[in-house]
């Protein structure tokens, strides 16, 4: 199934430019143990064990010890840096994700707790596991868990937490649900915020150099022509560390099983917190990555579905200040807009009011959060002095001011917005309307939620005993007055051992937060046991309380119990190598089965993590 859809499908995604080399190996490695052995299931965590151990990794090791001698591992070390780059692992039996029973295997991407030791001082600290037992329907999920290889990210909810039922970019995008367009045989090539992702720079950036004309400032416009082999896409950065994209899809077979074919544009945000544990696009309303829906519909977003034609833009549309809005993560309008005219070709042409910008505004990042007569704090600076002209609105009905008015040339400035009376407790309202300097205007779009009392970022450290169940008090500091309940979450190691309620109540006095610590024979003497308590409020914003635990045996130990370093539970899940080239090479002395993986309704079920608080990938 791999050769030669594999090589097919890595050579329309690169455009000929990946080397795609595959090595089986030839000798079938059995289990020692059964298949529940390796994937049952523990209540609604996946091929996961009563104590957390994620069970699919022994199957892995077993699998990597038993061959270890016989592989010229170094031919997978791609950038010679000690570490085997690619490794997939087949079984041949039925994925779970495929329908298969609750004792069968998720595949996934995982890190290894640690690293396993190969000949002549390699290292082997990832895989990637798939089905054989799936055939052709489990091509698109293989092609997924082997793109994690290379650095991409999962572009739909994968915490495993969290509640939304959008599918991120849905079925455009191998990373997200596209893996399983046409039952998983004719995947989705990825977008092109993920080619860039894996180091394939196949775009364009995208700078205005605006010309005054009649009506409009007039930018460069962008020409596509379907029928070229090679379509590069464009990007576009409309605040630091912020991106429209601009690309086309279709032309080859993979795209044929898209929901459609045509212009699509999505936007993206790197500040986006998730690198680490492959968390990123798991909130829509804090996307790290969107389609910009041409129909205005936003039944992508809010995971009414995983993608239609309408969300392609069609002759006669626009997107930006105009036609179907473009805002970055201030809830800032972009000062541009595109027209789209399609005949044979399609060409997009840029225009703006203003052929030099001069006045920009930073607000608070996504949704604000703030104390009821609180005022809201952003910053301002223009080229040329002015005053400013205050247009915003409050929906809640309170009068708006601002201050100070006057801006210096060249001189950033910080700006207070007011209200003529405070907010009634967990009310939200909506900041709009637009903020004018020498003609040049900022529309604003933001959501306020008013709290009397506000959570603080904190740190907390104890000792806890190696065996016993304790429950431990965390102090929440915070300020403002009355209470409030906030919902939050344990991530890290810590939640391997640590569980408590998910409602936190906050009041002026002596807010504490209880934790149940079961150690559930994890622990030794002097271990370090690291976590994060996440309080949320609902407009999604966070605060951080960075937990330590140390485990002692007994009190009264000696000097040397402590002498040596703690050991840590976990490592944080680091995704290895951003690679383009993709090689599974034969060694001569070894072989390596590569088979197709399992994939044919996409899963319902929520995302799990293995055993050391890293993600099972689906």
């Amino acid at each position: 199934m791999l050769i030669p859809h594999a090589q097919n499908y890595f050579n329309e995604l690169s455009h000929g430019t990946v080397n795609l080399q595959i090595d089986i190996h030839n000798a079938m490695f059995t289990a020692p143990d059964t298949m529940a052995s390796y994937g049952s299931d523990t209540g609604v965590k996946r091929d996961s064990s009563i104590d957390g151990t994620h069970l699919p990794m022994i199957l892995a090791e077993e699998v990597i010890i038993e061959f270890s001698e016989a592989i010229d591992w170094s031919k997978y070390d791609l950038n010679r840096d000690g570490s085997v780059d690619r490794l997939l692992i087949l079984h041949t039996a039925i994925g779970q994700e495929t329908g298969g029973d609750s004792n069968r295997i998720w595949s996934h991407f995982a890190m290894f707790q640690k690293p396993l030791t190969l000949p002549n001082g390699l290292i082997s600290n990832h895989y990637a596991m798939a089905s054989l037992g799936s055939a052709s329907d489990g091509f698109g999920t293989a092609m997924h868990e082997m793109l994690h290889q290379m650095g991409a990210y999962d572009l739909y909810p994968s915490d495993g937490q969290q509640t939304s039922i959008w599918k991120g970019v849905g079925d455009w995008d191998i990373m997200a649900s596209g893996n399983w367009n046409d039952g998983g045989k004719t995947p989705a090539l990825p977008m092109s915020s993920t080619k860039e992702t894996i180091g394939l720079y196949h775009y364009q950036n995208l700078t205005f150099d605006w010309q005054q004309s009649t009506d409009y400032c007039h930018g460069p416009t962008i020409n596509i022509n379907p029928a070229d082999s090679f379509l590069p896409s464009h990007k576009i950065r409309i605040s630091n560390n912020e991106y429209v994209w601009i690309e086309y899809r279709g032309g080859n077979n993979y795209d044929e099983s898209l929901p459609g074919t045509g212009l699509l544009v999505s936007y993206q945000d790197t500040t986006i917190a998730g690198y680490d544990d492959n968390e990123l696009n798991v909130n829509n309303k804090r996307p790290y990555l969107k389609i910009i829906e041409a129909d205005g519909n936003n039944e992508l977003l809010s995971g009414a579905n995983q993608g239609q034609a309408s969300d392609l833009f069609t002759n006669g549309s626009s997107f930006g200040s105009q036609g179907i809005e473009i805002r970055n993560h201030d809830g800032i309008l972009v000062d541009w807009f595109a027209e789209v005219i399609i005949n044979t070709a399609i060409e997009i042409s840029f225009k703006t009011g203003s052929c030099s910008s001069q006045f920009t505004i930073n607000v608070p990042d996504h949704a604000i959060t703030t104390l009821l007569n609180e005022p809201i704090v952003f910053n301002a600076e223009t080229t040329m002095a002015c005053n400013l002209e205050n247009n915003l609105v409050s929906t809640d009905g309170r009068l708006v001011s601002i201050n100070p008015s006057q801006l210096y040339p060249d001189l950033p400035t910080e700006i207070e917005i007011s209200f003529n009376s405070a907010a009634q407790h967990n009310s939200k309202t909506r900041l709009t309307g637009d903020l004018s300097c020498n003609n040049e205007s900022r529309d604003i779009d933001t959501e306020i939620l008013s709290l009397s009392i506000i959570p603080q970022d904190g740190e907390f450290s104890s000792s806890i005993p190696v065996t016993k169940d304790i429950t431990i008090a965390i102090p929440i500091e915070s300020v403002g007055s009355g209470s409030h309940i906030f919902t939050y979450t344990i991530d890290g190691p810590l939640s391997r051992i640590a569980s408590s309620q998910q409602t936190l109540s906050i009041s002026e006095t002596n807010s504490m937060l209880m934790i149940e610590v079961q150690p559930n024979g994890l622990l030794s003497n002097n271990m370090i046991v690291n976590g994060e308590i996440e309080i949320m409020d609902s407009n999604d914003n966070k605060w951080m309380i960075n937990v330590t635990l140390t485990a002692e045996s007994a009190v009264g130990n000696s000097l040397n119990d402590y002498i040596n370093p703690g050991q840590l539970i976990g490592l944080a899940c680091l995704f290895a190598a951003l690679w383009v080239f993709l090689t599974i090479k034969d060694a001569k002395s070894g072989n390596t089965q590569v088979v197709e993986e399992t994939t044919i309704l996409p899963p319902t079920q929520p995302t799990q993590f293995d055993a050391w608080g890293r993600l099972i990938d689906d």
